[in-house]
This record gives structure tokens, C-alpha cells and sequence, in this order.
């Protein structure tokens, strides 16, 4: 498999490595094939992508979008590329961080994805997953989005033959307790609640009365929301699910199909009441509460759409609650 790995400023992540065949030191784009383990089975390629990337750049991406799938040279080897995406990078701990193989002596280079496909042009990179890859991102940022037939996140999987979407990301704490807090600032009860709790700070404060400073902090964290951090820490910290932990989704006209390390499950679109659009992210109720926090960066352009129109299909989006 190969990764286009992409940090906040746009900067593709390259290897330099020394080729034996090409007699070259060629610039490349991270790669690794599928470990085999004891009983013969070969690593999921999902799996691979992320031990790879981490090996090769010491970098670990919150992110994944699977580009597609080629054959390299299939006149002479039946060798299978997976591609993807990986974005909201960052770095793996020092002391728990997958090392490269002892045979491998990687340099990192950075490049701006212009200059990357530049050096394509210049013949500079002659890696053919590289040239994919980087072509296949050029054609991303220009905005020229895959189609539902081509984009192998999206495919006609259900069985009424409608729309899917599959995507890999991961949740850290901070993320889920600003979605959280947006959820909670965009009640109006809590915004009324805390107006009043404000308005009686500000009269406590004219009568000199020192409650009045915890009637303004009560006040302020309510009306921002921030009040529901603390229980929305507490609740998550038992949910290493959720927490730090690669998640697959995918949503289909049936229902969300959810798979992690944890296990795997899927509930139909009825097991659910309402989807929030807050922000950076997707916040979907069941009747116990918030159920899932999926962030809108996992989903290229189009994959959204499809969700959007999953998510409306079904009646979910905010303002239209079921029944």
C-alpha cells in the first residue's frame, strides 16, 4: 500500500531511499506491503497503511480516506496497490513509535503538494505509486472530486442498490468535548438558562453581594456550554472506542455500520432520532443521547454530499426529528 501523507499547510510527506534495481536514491511517497503472519493470513491493508506510515515517518494521521487501487505492472507481477489519503497528522510517541525495518535508511522531505507534482514533471520523482498518488492529490485540490462509480469510498453496497459511504478516523479527547460543548451551546434552554444566571450575577454584582462572581462563572459556562465538559469527560473516558481509537464508519440506505479494534456493529437509520451539523462535526442521537461524533473532515466533498443525502433521506437532519 501507499500513503499521500498531508499536514496542515498542505506539505507532502516523501522518503528518500536508496533502490537497488533503479541503482538510485529515488523520492517516494510512504509505502510497505502486507505482513504475513503465522497461519499464512495477510494484513489488512487498512491495518498497513497506518503501521507504514508511522515506520517510515515517525507520523500517525487522525484521518484516512482510501484513494483507490491499482495493479503496478501486471505484464510481469500481480502486485496490488492500495492508496490512500492522510491528513491531520501527528507525531507518534517517542517511546511507543514503530521504527523502519533494519535494512532501511529513510530521509523525510516535506514539499508542497505544487512542488511535489512539479518534480513529477521534472522527472525528479519516478516512483509510478508516487506519480499516482500525487497526481490523484493534484486532482483533489484542484477540485475535481471522483464520481460515485470511481471513488471507492462511495459504491452502490446496498441492497436496494442506493448510495455508500465507508471512511477511517480517530477522535481524540478534546475533539469530542468541543463537539459536545458546541451540541450543548446550541440548546436554547441552556442559552435562556444561562442569560438569566448572567442577569442575576449583574444584580447580585449592584447589591455588592461576592455571590454575585459565581452567579457570573455559573453564568458564562452555561451560556457557552463549556458546563457540560466535565460530565462529557467523565462519559468518554470510559469509551476507548471513541477516544484515540481508528474507527471505521460506513452509511449505506440501511443504517451505520460502525468497526474499530473493539469489535463491529450496525444499527439502522431508526435507531436514531436526529443528526446535529455543529461545526467541525456530525453528532447523531439515539433516544439515550448523543450516540456518535463523526468529524465532517474524514469525508471528502463528495462523500459528504452522499451523507447529507443519506441523512435527509432517512429524516434525520436537525430540524426534522423523527417520531
Amino acid at each position: 500500500m501507499a500513503i499521500v501523507a498531508l499536514d496542515a499547510d498542505d506539505n507532502v510527506a516523501l522518503v528518500r531511499q536508496w533502490r537497488l534495481p533503479a541503482d538510485a536514491a529515488l523520492l517516494e511517497i510512504p509505502a510497505g506491503g502486507l505482513d504475513v503472519g503465522e497461519e499464512g493470513t495477510k494484513e489488512e491493508p487498512d491495518v498497513a497503511a497506518r503501521r507504514e506510515l508511522e515506520e517510515e515517518t515517525g507520523l500517525r494521521a487522525r484521518t484516512w480516506q482510501k484513494l483507490g487501487e491499482f495493479y503496478t505492472a501486471p505484464g510481469f507481477t500481480d502486485e496490488f496497490m492500495h492508496l490512500y489519503l492522510a491528513t491531520d497528522l501527528e507525531p507518534a510517541s517517542a517511546d511507543g513509535r514503530l521504527g523502519p525495518d533494519e535494512d532501511e535508511r529513510l530521509i523525510l522531505e516535506w514539499r508542497p503538494w505544487p512542488e511535489a507534482v512539479a518534480a513529477v514533471d521534472r522527472g525528479e520523482i519516478r516512483d509510478a505509486k508516487s506519480i499516482v498518488g500525487l497526481f490523484w492529490l493534484e486532482r483533489l485540490r484542484r477540485g475535481v472530486e471522483p464520481g460515485p462509480t470511481s471513488d471507492p469510498s462511495i459504491r452502490g453496497s446496498s441492497s436496494n442498490g442506493g448510495e455508500s459511504v465507508t471512511v477511517t478516523y480517530r477522535m481524540t479527547m478534546v475533539e469530542l468535548l468541543r463537539a459536545t460543548v458546541a451540541l450543548t451551546r446550541r440548546s436554547n434552554v441552556v442559552r435562556l438558562f444561562g442569560l438569566l444566571m448572567l442577569v442575576a450575577a449583574i444584580v447580585l454584582l449592584m447589591s455588592g453581594e461576592f455571590v454575585s462572581v459565581m452567579f457570573l462563572v455559573s453564568g458564562l459556562a452555561i451560556a457557552s456550554g463549556w458546563f457540560a465538559a466535565p460530565f462529557a469527560w467523565w462519559l468518554f473516558r470510559k469509551r476507548p472506542d471513541l477516544v484515540g481509537a481508528d474507527t471505521t464508519v460506513t452509511m449505506d440506505e440501511e443504517g451505520i455500520e460502525v468497526a474499530s479494534r473493539f469489535g463491529r456493529g450496525r444499527s439502522a437509520w431508526s435507531a436514531y432520532r436526529k443528526a446535529h451539523d455543529v461545526g467541525d462535526y456530525l453528532l447523531l442521537d439515539t433516544e439515550a443521547g448523543v450516540g456518535m461524533i463523526v468529524p465532517k473532515g474524514a469525508f471528502s466533498a463528495t462523500q459528504l454530499g452522499v451523507v447529507y443525502r443519506l441523512l435527509d433521506r432517512h429524516g434525520l437532519l436537525a430540524g426534522r426529528v423523527r417520531d
